[in-house]
């Protein structure tokens, strides 16, 4: 069983989490994970931070895995929450530093009032309690989940993202920075990036995106659509490739592997042909 799961694995994924965010493999470990199951290329796509990706690409040098440079920004319209993703681009860029800074800032301030609710719900906590799992420079929910786990209030991770806790909509939820698809596009755009929308099946508080949505945010800049994803069913994932060819957009897709953050999903588990990852490839370098 496992020789045929490894003969299945795909060799590009391009949607990956670490420490820097809320996954739980630290860049040295998502390599060698990475290695050990013979991934050949891989996107690192933490959450509204870059940090990780210098660390990431210099040890996949090293043991012959290419890195792209990537991030996935949390956007709204309205209440939906809309994950932008962001392919090639550059870590340095002055706009998109201070795009993700200012969503840090906001992620410190989130936390608290999380905090806060628990707290008064009997479920007191501390902010050192969550920050000493955020070994990166990006609070999240699964940081204030095993905190939570630690106290002895739930059994794990996943007992906090529920309608009591966390979860969205939750009694001790809150947003977070709202900023819009649009501004996350333009920022990628002006950090020589490919921006694609993130699992449009899935849209936390909103409906799966219609073909008419996703022509909308191109209408804007948006350049592909994360076709292979593991929130994606085989139905679904054909209707959005057949979504992507009819809106002339760049196809992408990968695990969203987080760690042990998101059991049961591993490197590989979701991703893109070599052909596919060319064209992207390809379309990046038209861009400079």
């Amino acid at each position: 069983m496992a020789k045929d799961m490894f003969k299945k694995r795909k060799k590009i994924d391009l949607h990956m989490h670490t420490t820097a965010s809320d996954g739980a493999s630290t860049p040295a470990e998502l390599v060698k994970n990475c290695i050990e199951l013979g991934l050949k290329i891989i996107a690192v796509t933490d959450h509204d931070n870059l940090t990780a990706v210098k660390e990431v690409q210099e040890l996949g040098q090293k043991q012959g895995l290419k890195v792209v440079p990537g991030i996935e920004i949390s956007t709204y319209r309205g209440e939906a929450e809309y994950h932008i993703l962001g392919y090639f681009v550059d870590p340095e860029n002055d706009a998109l530093l201070g795009l993700t800074e200012a969503i840090l800032d906001s992620r410190v301030e989130r936390t608290h009032k999380m905090i806060k609710k628990l707290t008064e719900m009997g479920y007191p906590l501390e902010f050192k309690d969550v920050k000493k799992y955020a070994t990166g420079v990006s609070l999240g929910r699964p940081h204030v989940a095993r905190a939570m786990v630690e106290k002895g209030y739930i059994e794990e991770i996943g007992d906090a993202f529920t309608e009591e806790f966390i979860a969205g909509g939750g009694r001790a939820y809150v947003e977070k920075k709202n900023v819009l698809p649009a501004e996350a596009i333009e920022v990628i755009l002006k950090a020589g990036g490919i921006p694609v929308i993130a699992h449009p099946h899935v849209i936390n508080h909103g409906q799966s995106l219609a073909k008419e949505e996703i022509a909308r945010l191109k209408s804007v800049g948006l350049r592909g659509v994360e076709v292979y994803q593991t929130k994606h069913n085989q139905r679904i994932t054909q209707k959005y490739k057949k979504i992507a060819e009819e809106l002339d957009l760049l196809v992408t897709g990968g695990s969203d592997y987080h760690g042990e953050n998101s059991p049961g999903i591993l490197p590989g588990d979701c991703g893109i042909t070599k052909a596919e990852f060319d064209e992207l490839e390809s379309y990046a370098h038209s861009m400079l």
